[in-house]
């Protein structure tokens, strides 16, 4: 799982917002967000990701600052379904591998919403790439089992095989990523010291 520190905004308040560590499965399209004061709980609230809205697609309501801000520019609101997510680790020739396996309730669960934001650009888009990347489950009570990476020395990496079954393939964001993402990036450009 890919890992970020972000903030976010509290449910109860617009204008507070916490640190927390947001976690990324792409190929599961699963969301897992640590606890405020608890880090080490990696699992602390999750999600299947149904949607995801980066700015300026989510309305000015849903935050308190000017909505032409970098910081706002840099927040996301992410959707899912609650999902609980379990790890175990395997054996195979070259080292052990974590298997993620998640279980979820059916698409009339009430959603999770999530208002994120990210401390760099950089972070932003490797976030809003790998949502990009995910693809919806519909209509479904599933469990699913996910791939990990395993950095080797001198090498990119190790993957180790998934098994992911029965997708209904509906994108997690809308339109044009890149095209989303230019204005964003024009304005941490100019906003970043030289």
């Amino acid at each position: 799982m890919e890992e970020f520190n972000v903030q976010k905004q509290s449910s109860l308040k617009a204008d507070k917002w916490t640190r927390r560590v947001l976690s990324l499965h792409p190929k599961l399209g699963i969301a897992a967000i640590t606890d405020r004061g608890r880090p080490e709980d990696r699992f602390h609230e999750c999600m299947r990701v149904s949607s995801m809205q980066i700015w300026p697609q989510y309305n000015k309501k849903h935050v308190k600052e000017s909505f032409s801000s970098m910081e706002v520019m840099l927040t996301v609101r992410m959707k899912g379904i609650p999902a609980k997510v379990g790890v175990r680790e395997k054996q195979s020739a070259t080292g052990p591998v974590k298997i993620y396996r998640y279980t979820m309730k059916g698409p009339e669960a009430e959603k999770h919403t999530w208002m994120l934001r990210f401390n760099n650009y950089e972070d932003f888009e490797k976030a809003v790439n790998l949502v990009q990347s995910m693809q919806t489950v519909e209509n479904n009570s599933l469990v699913r089992y996910g791939e990990t990476h395993r950095p080797e020395e001198g090498c990119e990496g190790v993957a180790d095989e998934v098994e992911v079954e029965e997708f209904l393939p509906r994108p997690v964001m809308y339109g044009n990523v890149e095209d989303e993402l230019a204005p964003i990036r024009a304005q941490w450009q100019q906003a970043r010291p030289k």
